[in-house]
């Protein structure tokens, strides 16, 4: 009974927090699983309106990233729910990330933000229960995304009862997810590639967001991303910057060679005994983009966020002591005032063209005249060993 309703199963997944990074696992979980895509309802973009309606059930939390959890399963309830019903809400609380760098202590994930969903839970529970009155079911395992086996388990443990699942299918749907998650952001590198490429042919500038997953969320980045790229300036993200050997090796492999790091993907040398997934993230990124002359940093960081602050002095320090410009945005929160924030992204722009005009520009110049120097320099002596041999 349970595998014959799977095609008909809706399921509301919130739009926030570390879902912006793992989500593409999820989805395709449940999709191998024969829950159709159609069925998998996301909640809205994160909006003024959204907070200020959802909000009203309170959180004491100061990270705003987290508050959020609440006013989007509220979203879902009062919004998806009613135009069409769902049978669940699905909101994990993921312990640990798929470590992405060698070296570091763990891959653990932000405390706050794993239980964020407990927190919701009890937000709608506080006063009776929300979810029973409207029909809906409330799932937020914890699932530990690092380790594969234990991920295995943790979600038959949580979906076994609610779709008829077998050992047996739970680990395809697994081996799935994985695949699934990894050809995601192997897409979105080769993507940043072509883009890298393109600034480094046309001498332009690219900006490189040093941020958590959840700062892609307009609603909490304030747009301040989607301005400078309508600006001309593409931006990366820290998980979307390419990992091509031959673009490692020009950036990292004269400090690989004097061993200075064992690895391009090592950051022991600015941070030792890291354990925080995306804070390792945010500091490689800071390396990558102060070794390449075509991007600059902006760093975005939420209202007391307890993993970025310790941070704050390393990144500013990576990127400007490669004399790279470096812009902040820190301690965001549900407070916007646009005038500031105009007046801020007109000067990283003005900030960004001076650089191109007064730094990319003469060294590209010195560069290809180098390069033809050196061109010419080897047709001469081409052209000398064959008088000599002749």
């Amino acid at each position: 009974m349970l595998l014959a309703g799977r095609s008909h199963l809706r399921i509301g997944i919130p739009r926030a927090l570390n879902l912006y990074s793992t989500n593409p696992f999820f989805s395709a979980y449940f999709e191998a699983l024969g829950i159709p895509a159609r069925n998998l309802v996301y909640s809205d973009v994160t909006t003024d309106r959204l907070y200020r309606e959802g909000v009203r059930r309170s959180s004491v939390d100061p990270c705003f990233p987290s508050k959020l959890g609440i006013p989007h399963v509220h979203n879902l309830l009062f919004t998806h729910h009613r135009r069409r019903p769902l049978d669940l809400i699905f909101f994990p609380m993921i312990d640990a990330l798929p470590p992405a760098l060698p070296g570091t202590a763990a891959s653990r994930s932000c405390a706050t933000v794993t239980a964020t969903p407990e927190a919701v839970k009890a937000a709608f529970r506080k006063e009776g229960d929300v979810f029973a009155d409207l029909g809906v079911r409330y799932l937020d395992p914890i699932v530990d995304l690092s380790d594969r086996r234990m991920c295995e388990r943790q979600m038959f443990l949580a979906l076994a009862d609610v779709l008829g699942l077998t050992p047996g299918e739970n680990e395809r749907a697994i081996q799935a997810g994985y695949r699934e998650l990894e050809a995601f952001w192997a897409q979105l590198r080769g993507q940043a590639r072509e883009v890298i490429d393109g600034l480094e042919a046309e001498d332009r500038v690219g900006i490189v967001l040093l941020g958590r997953p959840y700062h892609d969320d307009p609603g909490i980045n304030h747009g301040i991303l989607d301005d400078l790229q309508q600006a001309g300036y593409p931006v990366l993200t820290c998980h979307t910057l390419p990992t091509d050997a031959d673009l490692l090796e020009r950036l990292f492999g004269d400090e690989v060679a004097a061993g200075a790091i064992d690895h391009p993907l090592d950051i022991s040398d600015v941070w030792k005994q890291s354990y925080s997934e995306n804070t390792s993230r945010k500091l490689w990124a800071a390396k990558f983009t102060a070794r390449h002359p075509n991007l600059v940093a902006v760093e975005l960081s939420s209202f007391k966020c307890g993993h970025d602050a310790p941070v704050y002095s390393t990144v500013q320090r990576i990127i400007q002591d490669a004399a790279t410009p470096y812009f902040c945005f820190k301690d965001i929160d549900e407070n916007k005032s646009p005038g500031s924030v105009r007046l801020r992204i007109e000067t990283i722009i003005y900030s960004i063209e001076r650089y191109r005009h007064d730094v990319l520009l003469p060294h590209r110049r010195r560069l290809r005249l180098l390069e033809q120097h050196m061109a010419e320099a080897e047709r001469r002596l081409r052209a000398e060993v064959g008088l000599a041999a002749g």
